[in-house]
């Protein structure tokens, strides 16, 4: 699990601290900032395959396409994620995260580097360093190369090929009906299968199984769908709040004994619905062993999650993510400050 989080020279963050985590922790704060880059970082720090990591991020917001050219190279593209859009100096300090001993110093077996350096060959590439093990990336190379093939690196330099495993990320927008098929395809046949359909009857109580029927000739790959009294429906169909259940907790209790990061938790999901489906999060984070960090902007949101922190509050953390004087800071929050925190935050019923 980890523990507390430290985090450096990436996105809009000079630097920002942590100190303590649990099991479920939410992250609040107004738009723009900051709390899908705290995410990105958990996401960068934890996965095992940091390149691969690297990649997911910069395609996910689109980013390889903002030089415009099909050609940009890596080292045009990889520099949004630095702080303020700026690769480092070569051999100086890059990114860095790390989680923390209690006097707030990084943990050496537990730190993440990203810089720029030169190469035994004289070659400009990104470091990539956890652990002591080292990745690096031709910075001229193109990054059209680096999203569509597998063998993008130096063909000497160490490979990791561990795609994410139990580390899953809930996007706030729409998800992919492909990965909904191949979560549920995992879990096939066994008591999580049940999970997922006890957390849709929230909002369906009436549901009572899901399949994937093939699609008809002019669309390739399967479609979910739900049986409700005995007729099938199209999920697509029942509305974003059920879809939004059934994703998180597909992605959720595919994260055994590992982590689920969910971004804008509210989004499509009713404010009536939210305390029940914090309380399946909780209740799987426990059983399942997995450690969530989610985000919000919404009160509702952060009713919810309260009604469900005040029965463990040891289980859980709460920070708001502020931006003043030209520093973010990240301010824990006790359950006894909940009014506060709803104080702070705006309605987005």
């Amino acid at each position: 699990m980890c523990n507390s989080f430290f985090v450096k020279n990436f996105r809009a963050f000079e630097e920002i601290k942590i100190p303590r985590l649990a099991k479920v922790n939410l992250f609040l704060g107004k738009n723009s900032v900051g709390k899908t880059a705290l995410l990105e970082a958990l996401y960068l720090h934890l996965h095992p395959n940091k390149i691969r990591a690297i990649q997911d991020i910069l395609v996910k917001k689109d980013e390889h396409l903002s030089d415009g050219g099909e050609r940009s190279s890596i080292g045009s593209i990889v520099r949004h994620l630095f702080h303020n859009h700026q690769l480092s100096d070569f051999d100086k300090e890059g990114i860095v995260f790390a989680e923390m001993t209690k006097k707030e110093k990084p943990i050496k077996n537990k730190l993440t580097e990203i810089k720029t350096t030169i190469d035994e060959d004289d070659d400009e590439v990104l470091e990539v360093v956890k652990n002591k093990n080292k990745n690096y990336i031709l910075l001229r190379d193109s990054f059209d190369d680096f999203h569509h093939r597998s063998r993008f690196m130096r063909e000497h330099k160490p490979w990791d090929t561990e795609i994410s495993g139990n580390l899953k990320f809930v996007y706030s927008s729409n998800s992919s009906s492909v990965d909904i098929v191949r979560m549920w395809d995992k879990i096939s046949l066994t008591d999580k299968q049940d999970e997922v359909i006890n957390a849709l009857q929230i909002i369906e109580p009436n549901l009572t199984g899901i399949k994937f029927e093939e699609q008809n000739r002019r669309h390739e790959g399967r479609v979910a769908k739900a049986s409700i009294d005995g007729e099938i429906v199209p999920f697509k169909s029942m509305g974003d709040g059920i879809n939004r259940i059934l994703y998180i907790v597909l992605n959720m209790v595919n994260a055994q004994d590992g982590y689920l990061l969910i971004d804008e938790f509210e989004n499509g999901l009713h404010y009536s619905v939210q305390e029940k489906v914090w309380k399946i999060i909780f209740s799987l984070a426990k059983n399942l062993n997995v450690q969530v960090f989610a985000t919000t902007h919404s009160s509702d949101c952060i009713k919810a999650f309260g009604s469900q922190w005040e029965r463990s509050e040891e289980k859980a953390t709460m920070h708001r993510i502020d931006y003043k004087n030209k520093q973010h800071t990240a301010m824990p929050y006790e359950f006894s400050d909940l009014d506060d925190a709803l104080s702070t935050n705006t309605e987005v019923r």
